[in-house]
């Protein structure tokens, strides 16, 4: 039934949809940021971190991300694939996760984001580990629990989140909103009602959309890293 439902909310669209699909990270790579150059949180600066494409168990493509000590540092990964005005997004990551990494992450972050002027959309998601799943209040600048408790065990992990906004409204605090319809996690989807506001987008950035990751280390100050394959934003409607 909820694979239903969510096939259900993907195809409402379908029929006005516009696609976007960024699958080649050789042919779109990440972007690394870490502190003081730009600012993903956390209070100090890694020091070092990784982000390449590498082959593994045979597959030519995976791409490899890594952050390394001292504790509660952060590196956010970042690629951008162009404007766009679509009113529905849906977001897939497919990662491996190390035994290291489950258990030394203080949280792992999967975003979504569509900049269009004058507002920025950041449909911010992070596991907090020991903890729930928790979303990203964009105006406020907040991380908020969802009922969803967070169970990413190692090995390999699919993640999909949808989301919408709606054209024309600012209801959210004077801001459109910001819709998050669903989340699932390796075949176990999760329905919310979770509404919270877009921003004002900063001075100087142009319209935009695209994908985030982030690793954040615990007071452990263990290193940690991530493989992803098949990381896709499609955008629909308009």
């Amino acid at each position: 039934m909820k694979s239903l439902i969510a096939f259900i909310l993907f195809s409402a669209v379908v029929c006005s949809a516009q696609f976007r699909a960024a699958t080649n990270m050789q042919e779109n790579p990440f972007t690394t940021c870490v502190y003081p150059s730009c600012d993903p949180g956390g209070q100090n600066t890694p020091t070092s971190t990784i982000n390449e494409i590498v082959t593994t168990k045979g597959f030519d493509g995976d791409l490899l991300l890594g952050i390394s000590g001292p504790e509660y540092s952060n590196a956010l990964f970042v690629q951008k694939i162009g404007a766009t005005t679509a009113d529905y997004l849906v977001a897939e990551w497919n990662v491996y996760l190390s035994s290291q990494t489950v258990d030394n992450a203080q949280a792992l972050e999967f975003d979504t984001f569509a900049f269009n002027s004058p507002y920025e959309f950041m449909w911010g998601s992070e596991c907090v580990n020991h903890g729930y799943w928790q979303v990203w209040d964009q105006l406020h600048g907040q991380w908020v629990n969802t009922t969803r408790t967070c169970s990413l065990g190692a090995g390999w992990h699919r993640i999909q989140w949808f989301y919408h906004h709606v054209d024309g409204d600012a209801s959210c605090d004077g801001f459109p909103c910001e819709y998050y319809d669903m989340l699932n996690v390796d075949g176990d989807y999760t329905q919310f009602s979770l509404t919270y506001p877009s921003g004002p987008l900063p001075g100087g950035w142009g319209n935009d959309s695209g994908l985030q990751m982030q690793l954040d280390i615990s007071a452990s100050g263990k290193s940690l890293s991530e493989y992803f394959r098949n990381v896709s934003l499609t955008e629909l409607g308009n």
